[in-house]
């Protein structure tokens, strides 16, 4: 069924593919995510030059009400190559993701270690969540 993340009020709730972990995970949801309010989502990854692994969800259908957050925890090796992209939730349905987290815009550029990574609500197959390394 539906997974909703968090009530829109309150102690909020938080998804975290990777928790308890060495390495990134991968979620499979088989229908619809929802981040509410007061959801976060921890995502980790990985990154050496031209390689990269990241923690993904994979939902059909994604909707991030405004006030979710994302938490970035990143490990990168010198400089990574430009164009390489990381897929953070894979949107399975047809439709685009709704919404963005409240700290990651649509086209925002955040730094990890020097290396300056795109978001991209757009990316992957057009309806994906990505982060792309940019000059």
């Amino acid at each position: 069924g539906a997974v909703i993340l968090g009530t829109g009020s309150g102690t909020g709730g938080f998804l975290a593919p990777a928790i308890g972990t060495r390495t990134q995970a991968t979620l499979t949801i088989q229908s619809s995510l929802t981040f509410k309010s007061d959801a976060t989502y921890t995502c980790t990854f990985k990154a050496t030059k031209n390689k990269a692994k990241s923690d993904e969800v994979i939902a059909d259908g994604v909707t991030i009400d405004s006030d979710a957050t994302i938490v970035l925890g990143g490990q990168t090796r010198g400089a990574l190559k430009h164009g390489l992209t990381l897929t953070l939730i894979s949107n399975s349905s047809a439709g685009s993701i709704s919404g963005t987290f409240a700290n990651l815009a649509d086209g925002a550029i955040v730094n990890v270690n020097g290396n300056n990574l795109q978001a991209n609500y757009a990316g992957g197959d057009g309806n994906d969540l990505t982060l792309t390394v940019v000059p």
